[in-house]
């Protein structure tokens, strides 16, 4: 028996699309509330009459208000890193475009919600799901640096590369936090100065002896 396309059922509404935007109503609102009202006055159900998405479709997507603070700083941190752009210039074996992403990285310039992760870092002080959220984030940072740094200096031994990548992290998060503090600013000069510091650094680990 011959079948037409007339007999085919209707194809099925992508489930993974709509799980996707329901997630990304759900972010977006959160990502508001903890700004404006912090993450303790914000409940489930205030996250669901801002989304528009039921507190036990919330539910099926993110088991508490952590999981929603892991993915936002997930977001947060894939369009920081620009991860693809890294890979691409590992790839490439471009020196230059790699420093020029590690100087980046180290001037923090591109914070994308400055209030909102101010709250999200304060709670980590008294949270410990959150806390560890933010454990991992350091430890991708890390990783991401030293892939740059074993393009940058490939003959260097692997506790260097720890070293430097945990210095140039540590000199990071300082400036993360003072624009933070300071409503994203920063003195050129001394931005330019603590740059350098970076920057030694990984000239120092280029010229040490194979």
């Amino acid at each position: 028996m011959m079948h037409t396309d007339m007999d085919a059922p209707p194809a099925p509404l992508e489930r993974g699309e709509k799980a996707n935007a329901r997630r990304e109503k759900v972010v977006q609102a959160a990502r508001v509330l903890f700004a404006e009202q912090g993450f303790h006055a914000t409940g489930m159900a205030a996250i669901s009459q801002a989304s528009g998405v039921l507190v036990g479709q919330i539910y099926r997507d993110f088991a508490n208000k952590e999981a929603i603070v892991a993915a936002i700083v997930e977001r947060d941190l894939d369009e920081y890193l620009r991860e693809g752009e890294l890979h691409e210039t590992c790839a490439c074996d471009d020196p230059a475009a790699l420093r020029a992403w590690v100087d980046r990285f180290v001037a923090s310039g591109e914070i994308p919600d400055l209030a909102l992760i101010a709250e999200i870092m304060a709670e980590a002080a008294r949270n410990v799901r959150v806390a560890d959220i933010f454990r991992q984030l350091e430890a991708r940072l890390h990783d991401r640096l030293v892939d740059a740094l074993r393009i940058l200096a490939p003959h260097a031994n692997g506790r260097r590369f720890d070293c430097v990548a945990e210095t140039i992290l540590i000199l990071a998060g300082g400036i993360f936090h003072h624009r933070l503090a300071h409503d994203g600013a920063i003195d050129d000069d001394v931005l330019e100065r603590l740059l350098k510091i970076a920057a030694n650094e990984i000239d120092a680990l280029i010229d040490q002896p194979a």
